[in-house]
């Protein structure tokens, strides 16, 4: 019963899903808004967010922010386990921050505590490795510690919070370690973007601080699910495309598996041509694009920025089964006027 009144209240959405799109909403977008303190890398303290009234209404608990973060399919969430110092006696002494795992060891620093903000006092830089960012999850999923200042969270990726410093947490791509390039880069949208990227010339972050990348499915899966027929007729769904290519079933963290556009980018030629690229510690590419030009700008002032179609190799259309639909900068297929004018689906986690 008490399931149901969460369902109820949550539009039919499972507690779970609240949790994590509250979670999701407040540490990418709404932390600088609802006054919550946050570090350059997008940490806040677990106390300070159960605090965050939208979860407080949903009366969150520790264990359901744990369960959040460990069960999140595409690990939107990356978690520190830092014990607090023994309190310090006046507010404004320098307190001296623990580590407990050797990725962490140069957490080890001092940070100001501030007046009646115990819980904010532990907030420092954490490991800038992926893989040292993943281990310190993993080992903060696992501590036995039912404090929850003792604990940092943040979102992996998706930030539109402008503080948020996307070197100080993010792997940089580069063509020195081609090694580390992943083969497939694609960018996922809907028919009814599609004419305005077209139009634009390329990607634009549209309010975040990057465009968005995954690292499949790759262009011979989807391909294949074109060639056998999967999604014709307007029929497609990922189940169906499953079938055909295995690539195509599997959870992808960077792009909605409903995506009927893919944008298919060569990673090598944009590097080469100036247009930085970072790795989240989940796996999503991302890009903040290239100033269009020295004038003009966003509200802020900044320069706008586009990842421009001319790194783009192939776009393909996968939901009713056009397939390529434009390539090296030659349009192949219009898409219908029936597809265009139609909204994207609604979104699912």
């Amino acid at each position: 019963m008490p399931q149901n009144k969460d369902r109820n209240r949550g539009g039919g959405q499972s507690r779970e899903v609240q949790v994590s799109k509250a979670l999701s909403f407040l540490l990418r977008h709404a932390a600088e808004k609802e006054g919550l303190k946050m570090n350059a890398q997008g940490y806040a303290n677990v106390m300070d967010v159960m605090a965050w009234r939208k979860l407080k209404s949903l009366k969150v608990t520790f264990p359901e922010i744990i369960q959040a973060v460990g069960s999140s399919d595409k690990k939107r969430f990356a978690l520190l386990h830092i014990p607090s110092a023994q309190p310090s006696e006046p507010t404004t002494q320098t307190t001296t921050v623990p580590v407990t795992t050797p990725e962490a060891e140069h957490l080890a620093g001092t940070v100001a505590a501030e007046e009646d903000q115990p819980s904010t006092s532990v907030l420092a830089a954490a490991p800038t490795s992926s893989e040292g960012q993943q281990n310190a999850t993993q080992q903060a999923l696992t501590v036995k510690d039912s404090d929850p200042s003792h604990f940092l969270i943040r979102a992996t990726q998706g930030h539109s919070i402008k503080s948020v410093d996307a070197a100080s947490f993010l792997e940089p791509l580069s063509l020195a370690d081609e090694s580390k390039l992943p083969d497939t880069v694609v960018h996922g949208t809907f028919h009814a973007a599609w004419p305005a990227i077209m139009q634009s010339g390329g990607l634009r972050c549209m309010g975040r601080n990057h465009v968005h990348f995954a690292t499949g499915p790759s262009l011979e899966s989807v391909l294949a699910v074109h060639k056998n027929g999967a999604g014709h007729g307007n029929t497609s769904t990922w189940k169906e495309r499953a079938a055909v290519a295995p690539d195509e079933g599997r959870v992808i963290s960077g792009m909605r598996r409903d995506a009927q556009v893919l944008l298919y980018l060569d990673l090598r030629k944009a590097l080469a041509a100036g247009c930085p690229f970072w790795r989240s510690e989940n796996g999503v590419i991302l890009s903040e694009g290239v100033p269009l030009s020295k004038d003009g700008g966003d509200e802020s002032g900044d320069p706008q920025r586009l990842v421009s179609l001319d790194f783009v190799d192939v776009v393909v259309e996968r939901k009713v089964g056009l397939g390529k639909i434009w390539e090296r900068g030659q349009q192949l297929q219009e898409l219908p006027a029936n597809l265009t004018k139609r909204g994207p689906p609604k979104g699912r986690r």
